[in-house]
């Protein structure tokens, strides 16, 4: 594997990794927006921008049209439709966490209170985006580790969600 790769795909897997290591703190204890969490959160976010740096620039060149006739061209191969607005999706993720990295850096009394809807709102876009980058779209062992990090995610929320139900 060459160093373009290695960095490319090794940003996705790093990101990923404190993504799941950020959510498993956040749902494994009663306070789940402790320090941290937030510093996993952030560590994600920004090895993400890293991983689209590696990406527009060793895959890409820095070409958006690029990018997007590559997202169409994998798009197709995996659900045989060939649209590459996938792109735009990415966009909308690093948006929306890069958004919340510096809310909760910036105001975590306000990240804090946020109301439970928008909290879900946010983890399941971001769920949703990260299962189907590894479980859907992903190949070998990263398909295989992105199912047993959601299965654990899975886990860990329904215990929070038993936790915190009436009895």
């Amino acid at each position: 594997m060459s160093a373009a790769a290695f960095l490319t795909h090794g940003t996705a897997a790093a990101s990923f990794a404190a993504y799941v290591i950020a959510l498993t703190l956040r749902l494994n204890t009663n306070a789940p927006r402790r320090t941290g969490a937030r510093i996993w959160w952030t560590i994600g976010c920004l090895v993400l921008l890293m991983h689209v740096a590696c990406a527009f620039h060793f895959v890409h060149h820095w070409s958006h049209g690029a990018a997007f006739e590559a997202t169409a061209q994998q798009t197709a191969a995996v659900t045989g439709f060939g649209s590459g607005s996938g792109l735009w999706v990415n966009y909308a993720v690093l948006a929306l966490w890069l958004g919340d990295v510096c809310w909760w850096w910036l105001a975590p009394a306000r990240h804090e209170s946020r109301s439970r809807r928008s909290e879900w709102l946010l983890q399941g876009f971001l769920a949703f985006i990260w299962f189907n980058a590894t479980v859907v779209f992903g190949h070998g062992m990263t398909r295989w580790l992105g199912g047993v990090a959601f299965l654990w995610l899975m886990a860990l929320a329904w215990q929070l969600k038993s936790r915190n139900s009436p009895s």
